[in-house]
């Protein structure tokens, strides 16, 4: 393509950083192939900066006060200006009125979605999401549908697979619940997972949003709990080659724990998960345990015994999982962006 492309995403405290995650890792496999890669965002953590900027992206400060209608001209003006003719959007607060405005422009629109509650103008939509090829989309009589864990989008760090080595006890549980916990919901998980032999550890992955980190530090401290504490690390992947079985959100990580073949226990924390949850579930990838609000400690506690005690158990699950996310969806992707091209 040998071309710019511009991203328009946000990552924030009450969102989480999925939208960033995605982007980079298509970004990544675009810069590959020889092509710019632009993030258009109001972010402002600096480690997500450093991020950004170390996959080789330029990163462009949007103000926080912009409202939906100059956030489009801003983009379309920029895209004028710098002869960009691709547009990324992964945005909820993104709609119809605003795709809409990029295509009159003539602009090639990649739109990566989760719900499917929108119109799309969009030439490309990507929701990745297991159980999308269910769902009803509304688009115009041209756009692409990329449907399903076929087109997961995985940043490059994460595809070492072949360097984990299986093991047939349990003797690390990893805890991760995205890139904010609000609530501190992950001391309460601990705390749950009190009474679990504690030759195993915990190894509790703190996002960039978390605040909670000093009450866990003491939490670990006043009790003494087997329980490593990795705070926004700037890579995870040792921290899934070196675990057995997993507690997680049903977002972006659970995707990557069935990339990895880690059998994982999913509370949902967010009601765009739910989907996710329950189609793992089905497929024998993951155990689902509910929503966070309904969350009961015994049956965390079972599943999570079930799991130490059934080697079986785990590597069936583990081998779905692998079936299920190969790693190659962002290559797909950018396979069709060429075509377009």
């Amino acid at each position: 393509m040998n071309e710019t492309i511009a991203f328009r995403f946000d990552a924030a405290s009450n969102i989480g950083i999925g939208h960033l995650m995605r982007c980079l890792a298509l970004a990544e496999e675009l810069i590959k192939r020889g092509n710019k890669c632009v993030f258009l965002t109001k972010t402002i953590e600096e480690k997500l900066i450093k991020k950004i900027q170390k996959a080789g992206c330029i990163y462009e400060k949007l103000p926080k006060e912009l409202d939906i209608l100059n956030d489009v001209k801003n983009l379309i003006s920029y895209c004028i200006k710098n002869e960009i003719r691709w547009v990324v959007i992964d945005h909820y607060g993104i709609e119809t009125y605003y795709l809409e405005n990029l295509k009159k422009q003539n602009l090639n629109v990649l739109s990566v979605d989760d719900t499917a509650n929108t119109f799309y103008p969009s030439d490309i939509v990507i929701n990745q999401n297991i159980g999308a090829e269910k769902l009803n989309f509304l688009t115009s009589d041209k756009t692409k549908l990329l449907l399903g864990t076929n087109y997961v989008l995985m940043r490059n760090e994460l595809l070492k697979r072949h360097l984990k080595k299986p093991k047939k006890e349990v003797k690390n549980i990893l805890i991760t619940l995205g890139g904010t916990d609000p609530d501190n919901f992950i001391l309460k998980v601990l705390k749950n997972l009190e009474d679990i032999d504690q030759k195993i550890k915990r190894t509790v992955i703190l996002g960039p949003f978390n605040k909670n980190n000093d009450k866990i530090e003491k939490y670990k401290k006043n009790t003494n709990q087997n329980i490593e504490i990795i705070r926004s690390p700037e890579d995870i992947t040792d921290a899934y080659l070196n675990s057995d079985i997993a507690i997680s959100a049903g977002g972006t990580s659970s995707y990557e724990l069935a990339y990895f073949g880690i059998p994982n226990i999913i509370i949902t924390v967010a009601d765009n998960q739910e989907n996710i949850a329950y189609e793992m579930n089905k497929e024998q990838v993951s155990i689902s345990i509910g929503r966070k609000p309904e969350f009961k400690p015994e049956i965390l506690k079972n599943n999570i015994k079930t799991l130490i005690d059934n080697h079986s158990l785990r590597s069936k699950m583990s081998e779905k999982g692998k079936k299920l996310i190969d790693g190659k969806g962002k290559i797909r992707v950018v396979d069709f962006m060429e075509r377009l091209s």
